[in-house]
C-alpha cells in the first residue's frame, strides 16, 4: 500500500515535471516560430529593398547613359569657353599694346604737326616749303631746270626789282611766272579751333588773306613784261587752302582772274606743267622733222646699196650652184661610168664610188629697183 502510494507520488512528480518541460518547450518553440516569422519578414523586406535598389541602379545606369552626351557637350563647351577666354585675354593684351602704340604715334604725330605748324607760321619757311612742293611737280611733269624753267630769277620793272619763285619757259617763247608764297595762319587756326564760331571767323580771315595775297601779286605787275603771259600763277600747295577759301568767298577765283592772277593747287599746277611739257615734245618733233627726213632718206639709200650687194651675192651663189651641178653631171658621165666598167671587169676597189647629189634648192631673187622706187 505504501509502495503503491510512493510510486503514485513519483509518477505524479514525473508527470508534473514532464508537463512543465512540455510547457517550457512549447514556449520556446512559439518564440522560435515568432523569430522565424520576424526573420522571414526581415528577409522579405530585404529582398524588396534589394529589388528596389537593383531597379534604382538600373534606372541610374539608364539615366547615366542618357546624360553622357550632355556631359560630353558640357565638357566640350567648357573647353571652348576656356579657349575663348584665353584668346580674349590675348586679344585684350594685343589691343592694349596696339592702343599704346597708337597713342605713342599720335603723340609723336601731334608733336610733328605742332612743329610743322610752327615752321609754317614763319613766312620764309612757308615759302621754302611751297617751293619744294612746286619743284616736285616740275619733276613729275618732266621739266628740267635750266632748260625748261629757272628759279629765283631777278628781273627789273617799272615798279622796281621783282623775283618770282619759278619762271617756266614756254616752247616757242614766252614765260609763266609762278609765286609759291601763300597765306596759312588763319587756315591753321581754323583747323585747330574746336569752336564752330571761331572756326568760321578764321575761315573768313583765310579767304580775306588769300585775296590780299592776290592783290599783292597783282601789284607787282609781273604780266607787264613783254615775254611773260598775261597772268601770274599763285601756287597753293594744299588743295584745302583753295577749297576752304572758296567755301567762304565763292567769287574768289573771278576776283583773282580780274587781277590776272591764277590760283593753282597741286592738281591744276601739274596739269599746266604737263601741258607745257607736251608742247616741248611737239616742238622737238617739229625742230627735228627735217633731220629725221634727211636721216630717213640716207637710210633708204644705204639700204638700196645693201640690197644691190645682196643681189650680186645671189647671182654669184647661183652661178656657183650651176657650176657645181654641171661638175656633178660630168663626173657621173665621165668618171663613174668608167669606174663601174672596171669594177664589172673584176678590178677590186677598197671603197665604193658614188657621185655627190646635185643642189636642187633654188635661191630667192630680190628686186633692188622696187625698193628704190
Amino acid at each position: 500500500m505504501a509502495l503503491a502510494t510512493v510510486l503514485l507520488v513519483v509518477l505524479l512528480v514525473v508527470a508534473v515535471g514532464l508537463a512543465m518541460v512540455v510547457v517550457a518547450l512549447r514556449g520556446r518553440l512559439q518564440l522560435q516560430r515568432q523569430r522565424c516569422s520576424d526573420l522571414e519578414e526581415s528577409l522579405s523586406a530585404a529582398q524588396s529593398e534589394l529589388a528596389a535598389q537593383r531597379a534604382s541602379d538600373a534606372s541610374m545606369r539608364s539615366m547615366d547613359d542618357l546624360l553622357r552626351p550632355v556631359r560630353e557637350s558640357l565638357e566640350s563647351l567648357r573647353r571652348v569657353t576656356d579657349e575663348a577666354g584665353r584668346e580674349r585675354t590675348a586679344a585684350e593684351a594685343a589691343i592694349t599694346t596696339a592702343l599704346s602704340a597708337v597713342s605713342e604715334r599720335y603723340a609723336a604725330l601731334d608733336s610733328a604737326t605742332a612743329a610743322i605748324a610752327s615752321a609754317l607760321s614763319r613766312g620764309q619757311t612757308r615759302g621754302q616749303w611751297g617751293e619744294m612742293q612746286l619743284e616736285r611737280l616740275l619733276e613729275h611733269a618732266g621739266l628740267l631746270e635750266g632748260t625748261h624753267f629757272s628759279r629765283q630769277q631777278t628781273r627789273s620793272g617799272d615798279d622796281g626789282v621783282t623775283r618770282p619763285d619759278v619762271v617756266v619757259l614756254m616752247p616757242g617763247g614766252g614765260e609763266i611766272l609762278v609765286d609759291a608764297k601763300f597765306p596759312f595762319d588763319a587756315y591753321w587756326q581754323s583747323i585747330s579751333s574746336s569752336d564752330e564760331g571761331q572756326r568760321e571767323a578764321f575761315l573768313a580771315k583765310h579767304a580775306t588773306d588769300t585775296l590780299a595775297r592776290v592783290r599783292e601779286l597783282s601789284g607787282k605787275r609781273y604780266s607787264d613784261a613783254t615775254t611773260t603771259a598775261d597772268f601770274v600763277v599763285m601756287f597753293l600747295p594744299l588743295e584745302s587752302l583753295l577749297s576752304t577759301a572758296l567755301e567762304v568767298d565763292g567769287l574768289l577765283l573771278e576776283r583773282a582772274f580780274e587781277r590776272r592772277v591764277i590760283l593753282a593747287t597741286p592738281t591744276t599746277m601739274l596739269a599746266l606743267l604737263r601741258t607745257v611739257a607736251f608742247g616741248y615734245q611737239r616742238r622737238l618733233l617739229v625742230d627735228n622733222a627735217e633731220q629725221i627726213r634727211q636721216a630717213g632718206a640716207e637710210m633708204l639709200t644705204r639700204l638700196g646699196v645693201l640690197v644691190e650687194h645682196l643681189d650680186g651675192m645671189r647671182r654669184g651663189l647661183d652661178q656657183a650652184v650651176r657650176g657645181y651641178n654641171a661638175f656633178v653631171g660630168s663626173f657621173d658621165r665621165q668618171a663613174l661610168r668608167q669606174a663601174r666598167r672596171l669594177s664589172d671587169l673584176g678590178v677590186a676597189t677598197t671603197r665604193p664610188l658614188d657621185a655627190p647629189a646635185e643642189i636642187e634648192i633654188a635661191l630667192r631673187s630680190s628686186d633692188p629697183v622696187a625698193l628704190r622706187e
